[in-house]
Formats: structure tokens, C-alpha cells, sequence
């Protein structure tokens, strides 16, 4: 029986770990955007820009144009131990490298602490945000370490990357959504004035 062609995005393991993102095993149907995001991707229509752990997409279709952002979780001080044991002198992650993190049970697949986008669809799975991570799969095909600075392998090395959750009633870990539900807030202080106390004058 003869081999099928290599899947156009996600053929290296880890270019594959990107794209179960925009195609989840636990979904019951196949997203009916995805040929489209696809498309959009193969044909140039992604512009990436990675800083870290954060990616941005403009995505341009004819007209228009829409900036898909994803913040993708860092990895553990314990996975990124075992990572730097395998790689050794190497910067270039392989796929039998992947597969040992897998089998040795030390690996934790990517994961999205942040999937937003300019249009309205509101939806973290919209048509620029999946064309966004076909585009990066791709990326991270060519530049497999791209998927390891994705995950802050180097922060997780050194500490500063925190692995444990964050402490709730700490300050600085209460990081403003980038969307407020009206439900949030309470309509009694709408009519309130003067100046208020937590603000400095």
C-alpha cells in the first residue's frame, strides 16, 4: 500500500501540533471555514508577525482585512528540562525528538491562552484566526524551533515563565480581558460622580 501525499500544513510533528489547533480532535463535524482558511493561507493571504509567545495575522481577503491575535501558553520548566536534554547542541527540534518527549510522557501539547480577532464574528475560531494558524503551521513546518519560542522553551528553562496558576487575589497576575461583558458591571454606580478613590488625583 503506497503512502498519500504529505498533508500540505502540519507535515513535521510539530508544524501538526498548530494545525490540531485550528482542527480539534473533540469536534463532532469539521469546521465549515476551514477550506476557506485553507485557501486564504496557501495563497499568500497571511501576514504573520510573531513577538514570543504572541502571534499576529493580517489576513486580506480582496477588500478587506482583519488582524487575527493568539497567545499560546508556555511551556513547563519540566518539559523544557527534557527538551534541552534531547537537543543537546542542536537548535532544530526533530520529529523523532517529538515523539520520544511523547512516549517518555513529557510532553504537553500547545495550547492558546489567547485567540481574539478584529471582525465581527466574536468567535475564537473564525475565518482569519484559522487561516492565521494554517499559516503558522507552515511556518513552524519550515522553522520547527518557531514552535518552541512559541512556547517560551527558553523562559521555561530559566524560571521566568511561571508554571503554576497564577494566585487570583495577586495583583499583578489579574490581567485585563480584552472584551467586558455589560453584565460586569453594576448600573448603580452609573450615575456616580466626583472623583473616584482608587485613582490618584
Amino acid at each position: 500500500m503506497t503512502a498519500g501525499p504529505p498533508a500540505e500544513f502540519g507535515f513535521s510533528r510539530w508544524g501538526a501540533e498548530i494545525v490540531r489547533l485550528a482542527e480539534p480532535i473533540s469536534t463532532r463535524s469539521p469546521n465549515q471555514l476551514a477550506p476557506r482558511a485553507r485557501s486564504v493561507a496557501r495563497n499568500g493571504g497571511v501576514t504573520l508577525t510573531v513577538d514570543g509567545r504572541s502571534v499576529s495575522g493580517l489576513v486580506q481577503r480582496g477588500g478587506e482585512a482583519s488582524v487575527a491575535h493568539l497567545e499560546f501558553g508556555p511551556m513547563t520548566s519540566a518539559t523544557a528540562s527534557a527538551l534541552r536534554e534531547l537537543l543537546g547542541a542542536s537548535t532544530e527540534p526533530t520529529d523523532d525528538m517529538y515523539h520520544r518527549l511523547v512516549e517518555a510522557a513529557a510532553w504537553s501539547p500547545a495550547g492558546l491562552d489567547v485567540a481574539d480577532c478584529s471582525c465581527r464574528a466574536r468567535g475564537d475560531r473564525c475565518l482569519h484566526i484559522l487561516a492565521t494558524l494554517y499559516a503558522l503551521a507552515a511556518a513552524v513546518d519550515r522553522e520547527p524551533a518557531l514552535a518552541l519560542r512559541l512556547r517560551d522553551f527558553e523562559g521555561s528553562l530559566d524560571g521566568s515563565s511561571v508554571d503554576a496558576a497564577p494566585d487570583p487575589d495577586a495583583p499583578s497576575s489579574r490581567i485585563p480581558p480584552r472584551w467586558s461583558a455589560l453584565t460586569a458591571f453594576d448600573v448603580r454606580d452609573y450615575w456616580q460622580s466626583g472623583p473616584r478613590a482608587d485613582l490618584p488625583r
